[in-house]
C-alpha cells in the first residue's frame, strides 16, 4: 500500500480530498520599512499607548454657549466637538434624571 499525505481540503464527502503538492509553501520576507518611518517618534507600541482614558459622567451636562448667542444644555462627552466648531463651555451641571430636568425647566417658562 502506497502512503497519502494528509489532505488540505476535504471538499466534500463524495470527491477526492485535494492534496498538497510535494513542496511546502513559504511566505517570502517583508521588506523592511523604510528609513522615514523607522526614524518616526515614538517608534514602540509602549511608548504610543496610555492606559484607558477616564471615563466621562453621563450625568455631567455643560451649558454651551452659540457663537450667535443662545445656550443649551450639551452632555459632557460632546464638549470637544462643539468646542471645535467655535462654542463656547460652560458651566458643568450634574442632572441625575435630564427628562425630570426638561420637565421642570418647562414648568418655569
Amino acid at each position: 500500500m502506497s502512503e497519502r499525505k494528509a489532505p488540505i481540503v476535504d471538499p466534500s464527502p463524495t470527491q477526492e480530498p485535494i492534496q498538497a503538492g510535494s513542496e511546502e509553501f513559504m511566505l517570502p520576507p517583508a521588506e523592511a520599512s523604510p528609513q522615514e518611518i523607522l526614524d518616526l517618534k515614538p517608534n514602540k507600541a509602549k511608548d504610543a499607548t496610555s492606559g484607558p482614558d477616564a471615563q466621562v459622567s453621563s450625568t455631567a451636562y455643560v451649558h454651551m454657549t452659540r457663537p450667535g448667542g443662545g445656550e443649551f444644555l450639551a452632555p459632557l462627552a460632546n464638549v470637544a466637538h462643539y468646542e471645535a466648531k467655535g462654542f463656547t463651555k460652560g458651566a458643568v451641571e450634574e442632572i441625575p434624571d435630564f427628562d425630570a430636568y426638561l420637565a421642570e425647566q418647562a414648568k418655569k417658562t
